[in-house]
């Protein structure tokens, strides 16, 4: 099995290597490889954004003149939004698509059109075809755009915003890209896209469970349903607990994060005596610091300074407590003037 970290294609290989159960080797491909995913869910007649496929920075912008501005451009095969970037003109375009594929180990990159509206990721398991969903969570981006050209993702909230109907249309198209990628026996993780006119687009589908803690941790703690036990018994080709998969409770419960963004560590402490405020499940930092360490300019979502799952009666007293926790961590940084300045602000 595979949590987090986009492997299925190498548990997979693993997997029929030994003769153990798993997710076919062509299914994981399919899964995890950008460009061949939403060409396939494009083919089954999913809504997926226009999109491009290309191996060198003049097709990709050739292929940036048919899908529109603005777009994204992807590696087709790095995680944790290494590489990805909004591209708002031609002229501007041509840097961010050569990061990209160079990040590329197989040197392809996907240009895909630009959507606004409310983002979520759906969790669950696909068995004998039929999808089972333990989590539902909106995506916070709220400050999205702030390091432009690329994405800040605030964290994760639940319950989601949207009501019984948008949902059930979300789980849908969930099921649809389930079908369409053959995803018969196996975990299920989505990014979904709503927008305003209520249009959904599958983003993402792949066949590992939702990581940052997502699946283990903040949906668990909201409905009481963890996902790991079911995990293993799918690793082990046992049939699931029917049981396990029906939330217990509906906890207003946010993970939210502070992005790391330039500057030296002039003094760190600890964070037990946050970890000890009431409602808050965990509070963590996101790199290893010290006096001295020298913080990375923002360049996607895995530079993530430090954050904080909490919970609350409803989820404005939730964000609210996650606020207050990350403006009062133990961390001064300098900057370019060498002169101490407090912790960051929260990002809400």
């Amino acid at each position: 099995m595979t949590l987090g970290y986009d492997n299925p294609p190498v548990v997979a290989r693993l997997a029929a290597e030994l003769g153990c159960p798993g997710v076919p080797v062509e299914v994981a491909d399919l899964c995890t490889l950008k460009d061949r995913r939403i060409a396939a869910l494009d083919r089954a007649g999913l809504a997926v954004p226009r999109f491009a496929v290309a191996t060198t920075v003049d097709a990709a912008l050739a292929g940036l003149e048919r899908v529109g501005l603005p777009a994204v451009v992807k590696p087709s095969d790095c995680t944790g939004s290494l590489g990805v970037a909004k591209l708002d003109a031609r002229e501007r375009a041509r840097e961010p698509v050569e990061r990209a594929l160079a990040l590329s180990p197989t040197g392809r990159v996907v240009v895909e059109e630009y959507l606004s509206g409310t983002e979520h990721t759906v969790a669950g398991f696909a068995v004998d075809g039929l999808l089972h969903v333990t989590g539902f969570a909106d995506r916070e981006y709220g400050e999205k755009e702030r390091f432009f050209p690329h994405f800040f993702e605030g964290g994760d909230t639940l319950p989601t915003v949207l009501d019984a109907a948008q949902r059930a249309d979300v789980v849908r198209t969930v099921q649809g890209g389930v079908d369409a990628l053959g995803l018969t026996t196996a975990v299920v993780n989505t990014d979904i896209l709503r927008t305003p006119d209520g249009r959904v687009y599958l983003l993402e589908i792949t066949c590992r469970l939702t990581g940052a803690r997502i699946a283990t941790e903040v949906m668990p703690l909201a409905t009481g349903v963890d996902p790991l036990p079911n995990a293993v018994r799918l690793a082990l080709g046992r049939p699931l607990v029917a049981e396990e998969l029906r939330p217990t409770r509906d906890r207003a419960v946010v993970q939210r994060y502070l992005p790391a963004d330039g500057g030296t560590v002039h003094s760190v402490g600890d964070l037990d005596a946050l970890a000890r405020t009431p409602g808050v499940h965990d509070v963590f930092w996101g790199l290893d610091l010290a006096p001295g360490t020298v913080l990375p300019a923002y360049r996607g979502g895995d530079e993530v300074l430090a954050g904080t799952i909490t919970s609350g009666p409803d989820v404005a007293a939730a964000e609210a407590l996650a606020a207050r926790v990350l403006s009062r961590l133990p961390l001064r940084l300098t900057g370019p003037s060498g002169a101490p300045t407090t912790p960051y602000e929260p990002t809400h």
